[in-house]
């Protein structure tokens, strides 16, 4: 790509992002109720063509083999090697909202996640599934349960409880899961609970001098605002049953039964190695897997009675360019689509578009329908609407981002 195609691209992206002067806002709309969150990311940047935004027979797209079918007013790409697609959107078209033509603005991995699942670019701020935590239920053992590698807790740290690369959750519940008794004469290598409450009292004093010396530090505060969780956390026990690993479905099991038990809000989950430079028809298995795993999560949250108050959102960080590449691959696109599900969603609905050549389209946010006098949609703009679904006013969190009310049922 030109120089001066990236400069137009760059300023086509700061005024969808409402940063010019002189920008089109619309009027806010008052948040839906409080809902829980499930935030999956498709780690690495897929390719939309293959599914959610299907492009076959377009001059300049390097598209996938596949028939477009309708499902509850959504037309979506699918082939007889990719079976769970058809069968996903036959099951739950009529509860998702496919979000087309979202520009991050950017194809560097760690700046596209930051955007896509905060919608601003304070490298220091929280992802919508923070949010969403902290304004509704931080008093919940796990207000946040990450459960992938990619989340942004911001100044919400303390609400965040991450499982770890090993379950070293687990270990912090129970360490006698992993640290057994060494036998007589040793001592066993974890406390007594009489013990343990010395060690306790003694670290609530150290943190209150501390505190006190500093005249007050949000970090020791923080610290001390954990602890009670930490005992509800422990208190549920049952967390340390599962066994979990990076797998996808094992990420989506522990994800609804913490849920469930009412341990978190705010859960985030993660299909990783979606970064095809070689060999891009990878993302056909790619896509099976994840929409086998996706009827899954619905199924299992229709099970716990969860559907209801639960909004799910399947967002990759990045697109895949128009064209393969001389090693059959796609490489970084700033243009991607997104899934969003569950309750309040306007089902069966289409927002936004992109053109034959995968670039954002120009879109009303009222009807989410292709509008010349609108303008293409930010990362802002779908992270405010998030959490609009969710029952919280994007307003204080995201001041650039006009929400999609096209989202809203």
């Amino acid at each position: 790509m030109s120089r001066r195609s990236w400069l137009k691209r760059g300023l086509y992206a700061l005024a969808a992002a409402g940063a010019l002067a002189g920008g089109r806002r619309l009027a806010a709309a008052e948040p839906g109720p409080a809902r829980r969150l499930v935030l999956v990311l498709v780690q690495g940047g897929w390719d939309t063509t293959y599914a959610i935004d299907p492009k076959p027979g377009v001059g300049g797209v390097d598209a996938p083999v596949g028939a477009v079918q309708d499902f509850h007013g959504l037309d979506v790409l699918t082939d007889p090697a990719r079976p769970a697609v058809g069968a996903f959107f036959d099951a739950w078209g009529d509860r998702c909202a496919l979000v087309r033509g979202v520009s991050v603005a950017s194809v560097a991995h760690p700046d596209c996640m930051h955007r896509i699942l905060t919608g601003v670019l304070d490298d220091t701020a929280p992802d919508v599934a923070a949010i969403a935590a902290a304004a509704h239920a931080p008093d919940l053992p796990a207000p946040y349960l990450i459960l992938g590698r990619t989340a942004y807790s911001g100044p919400w740290g303390a609400l965040s409880a991450r499982t770890g690369s090993v379950n070293q959750i687990v270990t912090l519940l129970d360490p006698k899961l992993t640290f057994p008794a060494m036998g007589a004469p040793l001592l066993p290598l974890v406390p007594t609970d009489a013990e343990e409450a010395l060690i306790r009292a003694h670290v609530e004093l150290r943190a209150e001098r501390e505190l006190a010396a500093a005249k007050g530090s949000k970090r020791v505060q923080d610290f001390l605002d954990a602890l009670p969780r930490g005992d509800l956390l422990r208190d549920l026990g049952e967390v340390s049953k599962l066994e979990l690993t990076r797998t996808f479905d094992t990420q989506i099991k522990l994800a609804v039964d913490a849920l469930s038990r009412g341990l978190c809000h705010s859960v985030q989950i993660e299909s990783a190695d979606w970064d095809t430079h070689t060999g891009n028809d990878a993302q056909g298995p790619k896509h099976q897997a994840l929409f086998q795993s996706l009827a899954g999560l619905m199924q299992s949250l229709a099970a716990a009675k969860l559907l209801d108050d639960t909004v799910v959102v399947v967002a990759s960080e990045m697109g895949r360019t128009p064209r393969l590449n001389a090693a059959e691959g796609k490489d970084h696109w700033p243009i991607t689509s997104t899934l969003v599900l569950g309750a309040g969603v306007a089902g069966g609905r289409v927002v936004g578009a992109t053109t034959d050549a995968l670039d954002a389209a120009p879109v009303d946010f009222t009807t989410g329908a292709v509008d010349p006098k609108g303008r293409p949609i930010a990362y802002a703009d779908l992270a405010a609407g998030i959490l609009q679904l969710v029952g919280v006013d994007p307003s204080a969190h995201i001041p650039t981002g006009e929400p999609l009310h096209a989202l809203s049922a």
